[in-house]
Formats: structure tokens, C-alpha cells, sequence
């Protein structure tokens, strides 16, 4: 079973005749609920992808050496045809 808890919240006139033209079904709260839902979404997969950028930035130098290697690699056998 999910738990609501009220709150308030406050919002600039223009946004909130804004978030009132989007919304169709007149539930503020579930819009807005959804809307911060999708946010964090997107928060994490930024996390995501810099957490990846790290990593393949401190592999870098021996990612380039493999593929150095395999590039040599493959010119020498592919000289051999």
C-alpha cells in the first residue's frame, strides 16, 4: 500500500497556469507527482552516464594501448593475404 503524505507547495502564478494547460485530467497533484517521477528519471540516468564517463575515462590509456594493439595487430595479418 503507498503512503501520501500531504504537503504544500508553492508555485508562481504563471507556472501553475502553465502546469493547468497540460493537465487534462485536473489531478494537480498526481500531474505533478508524475512530473517529478520523470525528473528524477532523468537525474539518475545523468548519474548514470557520468558515473560511465569516469570509468571509461580512467581506462582510457589502456583501452588506446589495446586497441593500438589490435590495430597492429590485424595490419600484420591482414598483410599476410
Amino acid at each position: 500500500m503507498i503512503t501520501k503524505t500531504k504537503t504544500s507547495v508553492s508555485l508562481t502564478t504563471t507556472l501553475l497556469e502553465e502546469l493547468e494547460k497540460f493537465n487534462k485530467n485536473g489531478n494537480i497533484s498526481g500531474f505533478i507527482e508524475e512530473a517529478i517521477r520523470h525528473y528524477m528519471g532523468e537525474l539518475r540516468r545523468q548519474e548514470r552516464i557520468q558515473r560511465d564517463i569516469r570509468i571509461i575515462q580512467t581506462h582510457a590509456k589502456r583501452f588506446s594501448k589495446e586497441a593500438k594493439e589490435n590495430l597492429k595487430f590485424q595490419a600484420i595479418n591482414f598483410s599476410a593475404f
